[in-house]
């Protein structure tokens, strides 16, 4: 053996004694603590951890680079629940539909560690105001929790939860979605085409692009728009970084996006000066909107955030930003993979248009078309295409912790301060829960649960293998939600019964999005106009798949360009 053959076997032997060696012992005794009969004896309930190979940063390194790998984790938990070590934080992944309830329907758990979370590292609040937020231990309920003393005017989680519950229910969502598809409709007809076909190269970047301007001025009213036009092409760069701020990504190793973030944060407080010095009762319009604040929501925030001490005029444009991007940075992509997945099946298209000329929700005069937006969001195949395609395309981390003492899960105490995340995509694919269609004679399932099925929320009469819920799963289990539909063709009829805590991409309990109602009215309206106005077709039948870099975020974008072809919808020509 020649010496550069030792050589290098020194060094492996080197190499697996400093470095293997330690990995194993630490899996090896990570693996001894969390077996049963040595947590039995040491009398230890918390959840026991997942075993892991690196001393000190536990699955950190794996989450960093590949958040996606907690879905899978999560997946073998025997008991519903599993322990991930973090770098130096713990979070109990919950699985299994009963657990994600226990989770959901809990008093003892508060969202005050995703939110504080959320509005430091994404929308860069302060540090002086977030004490606001770690104070207010009070809950969301009207009745502060006992063990909290902060002041009324200082409930930050209670008043913010009311104020948006409370629009985004009867006249306000009413208002907002109405003048979403009055200023959608003259968005598409604004649509530069060329005679014939006109080729574009990527039909998410075409979604983004178009919707931005009349979700947002909906909301915040014209002149957010009117004094920065680029609002839009930067607010779509900020979603895109956003997974920088998720991983905590340093200023200097990414300093585009921490400054891109700076920019939007400053358009939004000038909109703020702005709308306070211009605004007076005698601009209010008779829906209830105004010119500079826009809906009775975002003038109400100024009012009620900015009593709430340590809460600055940075502080409020963080919360602005922060809720425009969680209303439309899901919401307006979940409109692409509805088309997308539709464009692919165009009998689907087909039978959701019939249905929304059945409706009578549509009318289109070329100079003046009119929807009426709450008809439209029952018809049952809408319903259901959005429901599928948030299921499939919506990977959420809805995150609790227990702030006024331990937290009691089925054998398990989970300490106070310690996260709990319910994990929408891993629930998505709960084949114990969800149905994949009757089985045909190969014995394959028709419809698997990594595939869109537009039909997959509907019930037949005449079938009772129909329905999102397989047979023998569905009994005693409440909706995800409450329905309201139409009967559909053949008297079809949606549904998400038996879907509570398996359908969860706006999260569960009393702390589930508030905007929800506002995001289905966006993307359905969206999808009906779109196609009602415009002929569109894809260019290539490459599948594309979700990146899931963004796995945990909301609603996956699209890995990759969808290159398409449109034209102007020759129907309205007569």
């Amino acid at each position: 053996m020649g010496s550069l053959d030792v050589s290098v076997m020194y060094q492996l032997v080197w190499i697996i004694l400093n470095l293997g060696l330690p990995a194993l012992l630490t899996y090896l005794v990570n693996t001894l603590v969390a077996s049963e009969p040595f947590r039995r004896t040491l009398g230890d309930r918390s959840v026991p951890l997942t075993p892991y190979w690196i001393p000190v940063l536990g699955h950190g390194l794996s989450f960093f680079w590949n958040t996606a790998i907690v879905g899978e984790l999560s997946k073998k938990a025997q008991q519903g629940v599993v322990c991930l070590q973090l770098f130096t934080t713990k979070i109990n992944f919950v699985n299994g539909s009963d657990n994600i309830m226990t989770v959901w329907r809990s008093k003892d758990l508060d969202a005050q560690a995703v939110t504080m979370f959320s509005l430091k590292e994404f929308f860069d609040t302060p540090e002086q105001s977030m004490k606001a937020y770690h104070r207010d231990t009070s809950g969301i309920n009207p009745q502060p929790h006992p063990k909290s003393n902060v002041a009324t005017k200082d409930r930050y989680y209670f008043q913010n939860r009311k104020h948006i519950v409370g629009f985004f229910n009867g006249p306000g969502l009413r208002s907002m979605g109405n003048r979403f598809a009055t200023l959608l409709t003259q968005e598409i007809s604004q649509v530069r085409l060329e005679d014939g076909w006109t080729m574009h190269e990527d039909l998410y970047a075409f979604i983004q692009n178009l919707l931005i301007r009349p979700a947002v001025e909906a909301m915040c009213g014209p002149v957010l728009f009117e004094q920065n036009p680029d609002f839009g092409k930067k607010f779509w760069e900020i979603d895109s970084d956003i997974f920088y701020f998720f991983k905590a990504y340093p200023r200097w190793v990414v300093p585009r996006a921490y400054a891109n973030r700076n920019k939007l944060l400053r358009s939004v407080k000038q909109w703020h000066e702005f709308a306070r010095a211009g605004f007076d009762d005698s601009c209010v319009e008779s829906d209830g909107h105004d010119r500079f604040y826009g809906s009775p929501l975002m003038r109400s925030r100024q009012d009620y955030l900015s009593k709430i001490e340590h809460l600055d005029a940075d502080a409020i444009a963080s919360q602005d930003l922060g809720l425009l991007w969680a209303e439309n940075a899901n919401s307006i992509p979940a409109v692409f993979w509805m088309m997308y997945e539709t464009l692919q099946r165009p009998t689907v298209l087909v039978q959701a248009l019939d249905e929304v000329a059945t409706s009578r929700s549509l009318s289109f005069p070329p100079s003046n078309p009119s929807v009426n937006v709450e008809t439209l969001c029952r018809v049952p195949i809408l319903q259901s295409m959005y429901a599928e395609t948030l299921r499939l395309y919506i990977s959420l981390f809805s995150l609790r912790s227990a702030i006024h003492g331990n937290f009691k899960f089925g054998k398990h105490t989970i300490p106070q301060g310690e996260l709990i995340a319910v994990d929408s995509r891993v629930s998505a694919m709960d084949q114990r829960i969800w149905s994949t269609g009757a089985i045909d004679s190969s014995g394959e399932p028709p419809h698997p649960l990594e595939h869109w099925w537009a039909e997959r929320f509907l019930v037949s009469p005449d079938d009772p293998s129909s329905g999102p819920v397989r047979p023998q799963a569905s009994q005693g289990r409440p909706p995800a939600e409450p329905v309201s539909s139409s009967p559909g063709h053949g008297h079809l009829r949606f549904t998400t019964e038996g879907l509570a805590g398996a359908w969860t991409p706006y999260g569960g309990g009393p702390r589930q999005c508030p905007g929800r109602n506002f995001a289905k009215q966006e993307i359905i309206v969206a999808f009906v106009l779109i196609f009602s106005m415009l002929e569109i077709e894809l260019l290539d039948t490459k599948p594309v798949k979700p990146n899931l870099k963004y796995y945990g975020l909301g609603t996956l974008p699209p890995r990759g360009k969808v290159p398409f072809r449109m034209r102007k919808n020759r129907g309205l020509d007569g």
